[in-house]
């Protein structure tokens, strides 16, 4: 094998009595240097040096035999290490963070380093016309290779990379090995996900009573990574860019030992644009990981409800986890526990401080402690179309209209996550239509990936509605708060991707929606889309319902909290809730 910085190869070096054959190469590890040497039919030998190298370092072609590594007495200082097999890679729950939130390139490169290994990136060949040419890369990483062809080779090498970081993920957490085979994105357009995605109850349901990580949020956190690898190891679409996921988890007590199972996820950090959003609820308007996946967490309750009630059409892999109360609703067993982990604070009043000031959690202290600063925190916040950040809402802005908005008149404007979240612990996670059936579902703990400040978290998602009257069953719900340890935040100038994934238990497939168009492949609607909730709903109740908002308006004890919640916020100056107008 040749290396472009130093083209010469070491042929029938004498080692030992006998003549084999060595190549020598270099690639670049950390401002240092890796070389590999062939022993034949022996397992081969690696020299790591991690200063700089010219090419005086090494011998000309009618010098003597190359100085072999640990020899102290030669100008080659370096030491030696044996190949790591691919199984035996180790991925610390810092590179499976950072594989989902830096560029795949980035991040294989620091998993090869970590585990001894070279990853090296070639175009093989080109095909097609000229002005539609296609490159082939290739990584080769140990005794791995992995391929992929794009119209760009930036491109084709970032989807090399993060096809490897898939395979290596779902390898290592034992989930539906990845195929082998070259990966051809030029031919698949960004806006048709949907042909990409392979089967996947091979592997479901995901749970376990063994959860690898340091302390209670580190082992949400490394769960978490672990279920998106899982799950993103069938989708075959390019989603290079950084990633923001977010994943329920319930544990289950009931046995004596915890039983954790991921039971929905999302990804993503977009929100449909305004010209094609659909009032009648056939797009999805936001597609934020922790909405998208709180949606699916919705999904997850109804195909409970059909468990519980024997309705036809239940699929759940595991265990009902809901019991029916003296009322005649049904409601979350008191030994099954709901936890949410965010890859990084939601947008909005949660994530308005400096990274410097980025806190780690202790997991030992329960009691919140808000901080309340200045009159800009605590305030609602939206996210502006085409944008991906947010500002405070004013009672004193016009309604959003149908017109305005398709005309171009009006910016499309959302409720930042952290006011979402914020409701969820106000008025439950299973929103008005489940709670026609079900008594709220709380919360237990909230767990972020990065950017973490407990002040600002605990005032955003909780703690500044602390005096809010709510009528019963609802309350005001505080979980426990914390994040991953050892997960530092830096700002990424990098964009997300605007591809959404969602899953929840007892789905066969991943599902993938473009988040600025709200719509899956071919403009096919998504199974998260009100239309598709209203579907749901009908099939449960045997009830045939048209009207969206007139059905929400039947279910009154929802309804009364929710206006207190408006009132509330409106009495404290903490600005409107937007809604998105209807036909």
């Amino acid at each position: 094998m040749k290396s472009s910085n130093n083209p010469w190869t070491i042929r029938q070096l004498k080692m030992g009595g006998g003549y084999v054959t060595h190549n020598l190469c270099t690639g670049l590890i950390d401002k240092g240097f890796i070389i590999k040497i062939d022993m034949g039919n022996e397992e081969p030998m690696y020299a790591i040096n991690l200063k700089k190298i010219t090419k005086s370092t090494f011998p000309s072609k009618r010098s003597a035999p190359l100085p072999m590594p640990g020899d102290q007495s030669s100008t080659f200082q370096a030491k030696t290490a044996r190949l790591n097999p691919v199984s035996a890679i180790q991925i610390s729950s810092k590179i499976a963070h950072d594989s989902i939130n830096k560029n795949p390139i980035s991040a294989i490169i620091e998993l090869a380093q970590a585990n001894g290994l070279a990853p090296a990136f070639n175009i093989t060949r080109t095909s097609g016309p000229t002005n539609r040419k296609k490159f082939h890369m290739r990584l080769t990483m140990g005794d791995r290779t992995f391929d992929s062809v794009a119209t760009s080779k930036k491109v084709a090498k970032q989807n090399v990379a993060e096809l490897a970081l898939r395979m290596l993920h779902s390898e290592r957490s034992g989930a539906v090995p990845v195929s082998t085979a070259v990966v051809d994105v030029s031919q698949k357009s960004s806006r048709d996900p949907e042909i990409l995605v392979d089967q996947i109850n091979e592997f479901t349901p995901i749970h376990s009573s063994k959860i690898e990580g340091t302390g209670f949020f580190g082992k949400v956190g490394r769960f978490s990574y672990d279920t998106y690898n899982k799950l993103a190891a069938s989708v075959h679409l390019s989603t290079v860019g950084r990633k923001v996921i977010s994943v329920f988890i319930i544990e289950d007590l009931r046995s004596g030992l915890p039983l954790w199972s991921a039971v929905s996820l999302g990804s993503g950090n977009r929100t449909v644009n305004g010209d094609n959003i659909n009032f009648e609820g056939k797009t999805v308007n936001d597609s934020h990981a922790e909405i998208t996946a709180r949606r699916g967490f919705r999904r997850f309750l109804w195909k409970q409800l059909r468990t519980v009630t024997g309705k036809e059409g239940n699929a759940m892999p595991f265990d009902a986890v809901l019991e029916e109360t003296p009322g005649g609703k049904y409601r979350l067993n008191h030994k099954v526990r709901v936890h949410l982990f965010i890859s990084t604070a939601p947008c909005g009043d949660s994530a308005i401080f400096p990274i410097s000031e980025a806190t780690q959690s202790n997991e030992h202290v329960v009691a919140h402690n808000p901080t309340m600063e200045n009159e800009k925190q605590g305030l609602l916040r939206s996210k502006m179309e085409s944008g991906q950040g947010t500002n405070p809402t004013s009672s004193s802005e016009d309604p959003l209209t149908i017109d305005g908005i398709m005309m171009g008149d009006q910016r499309l404007k959302t409720m930042s996550c952290s006011d979402k979240v914020s409701r969820w612990n106000i008025l439950g996670l299973q929103g008005c239509l489940l709670s026609e059936y079900l008594e709220p579902v709380y919360l237990s703990s909230l767990t972020l990936g990065c950017l973490y400040h407990h002040g600002h978290l605990s005032r955003a998602v909780c703690c500044r509605y602390n005096d809010i009257p709510l009528p019963a069953p609802y309350r005001l719900n505080h979980p426990l708060l914390g994040c991953v340890p050892g997960q530092e935040a830096e700002r990424e100038l990098g964009k997300t991707n605007e591809m959404s994934m969602n899953w929840c238990a007892g789905d066969d497939k991943v599902e993938v929606l473009d988040g600025c168009r709200g719509r899956c492949a071919k403009g096919v609607i998504s199974r998260l889309a009100r239309v598709s909730v209203l579907k749901e709903y009908e099939e449960f109740s045997g009830a045939e319902c048209k009207d969206y908002n007139k059905v929400k308006e039947r279910i009154t004890g929802y309804c009364e909290a929710k206006e207190v919640y408006n009132k509330f916020v409106k009495e404290k100056n903490y600005g409107v809730w937007i809604k998105k107008p209807a036909c």
